[in-house]
């Protein structure tokens, strides 16, 4: 039987230069593949080229009229809000002895630069959870209200303009067809800012760990019982929605219906995730200690410091509802 190349000692580095020249270039290779799908790509993952980006939010919707005298024109209101990125770092270390003698540490070593990118999405789907729970009581710059609220402007330049909800305070438990039902009507109510539907249609429903394998089994049945003594009818839901297991949420019941399609016929993201893409090759991104570094003459070990530049921000509340869970 041929030797497994993982453990094959010939095939470890024999310098710090040589194990970390392989980390550097595993590194660059992994984030040149495809990544994994997050839950959190149902946002807009934005790669931008400064460490603040200032996002304008013009009117975005016209209303034809029947041409009668002089044509209508109307002012191109803008408003905007800042999204600035922050450093956040991640990194692997070991001892450089056993890397260069012993396949299982030199094999923890390079596995290193795939579980750095693991990370980094699980840390975006952390920091996009936080701005969701927090959304009740976050004011989205453009109306004034909350991002969350039952108060929306459906025109943001105009005080005394319709008002339409993005947010259910009243509990529910999201394992029930009528609680669903209520609160996909709802939603379907969302207004441009002409005072019209926007068109919203939710087809994902976000839950958190208690509520996922009780919502998916319930919108796979054929039939539905309601309620005692009352005969089976037919799921309405089945197929419909695309049941995404969150399990960042920490409140084990509250849920969020997202509109996946408003995003790319609108633009109208629910969440923002901004990274500024950094030259992969400088200190800003990477950065090594090998033998000649102070750490390495101090501990006798070497390692690979990731440094990432996130930006997070709440998009816009037309494509995302949240419910209070019961």
């Amino acid at each position: 039987m041929a030797p497994n190349p993982l453990y094959d000692i010939s095939k470890l580095p024999a310098t710090s230069q040589a194990a970390i020249r392989e980390f550097d270039d595993r590194y660059i290779a992994s984030i040149g593949a495809a990544q994994p799908p997050s839950w959190a790509d149902f946002g807009d993952l934005i790669p931008v080229g400064a460490p603040m980006v200032t996002f304008p939010v013009s009117s975005f919707a016209l209303r034809y009229q029947q041409t009668m005298g002089e044509s209508r024109f109307k002012t191109l209101a803008e408003k905007s809000f800042d999204v600035k990125t922050q450093e956040f770092d991640a990194g692997y270390e070991g001892k450089l002895v056993d890397i260069l003698s012993q396949s299982f540490a030199y094999r923890n070593w390079t596995q290193g630069p795939a579980r750095l990118l693991i990370a980094e999405a699980r840390h975006r789907n952390r920091s996009i959870v936080t701005l969701l729970e927090a959304g009740e009581s976050t004011v989205w710059p453009i109306d004034g209200r909350n991002f969350f609220s039952a108060t929306h402007l459906s025109d943001f330049n105009d005080a005394a303009s319709t008002t339409w909800s993005n947010y259910q305070v009243t509990p529910k438990d999201v394992v029930s067809i009528p609680n669903i039902e209520a609160e996909v009507t709802i939603m379907q109510g969302a207004l441009d800012e002409n005072g019209e539907k926007i068109g919203a249609d939710p087809d994902t429903i976000f839950v958190p760990t208690a509520k996922y394998e009780p919502l998916k089994n319930l919108l796979a049945k054929e039939l539905i019982l309601e309620a005692t003594g009352a005969a089976a009818e037919n799921n309405p839901y089945k197929g419909r929605f695309n049941v995404v297991h969150v399990p960042e949420l920490t409140d084990a019941n509250d849920w969020y219906l997202v509109d996946s399609k408003l995003r790319a016929s609108s633009g109208l993201p629910p969440w923002l995730s901004l990274r500024w893409m950094v030259p992969t090759n400088s200190a800003l991104a990477l950065r090594y200690y090998d033998e000649s570094s102070d750490f390495f003459k101090d501990t006798g070990r070497i390692k690979a410091s990731s440094h990432i530049w996130y930006g997070f921000s709440l998009g816009f509340p037309h494509s995302c509802r949240k419910v209070v869970g019961a």
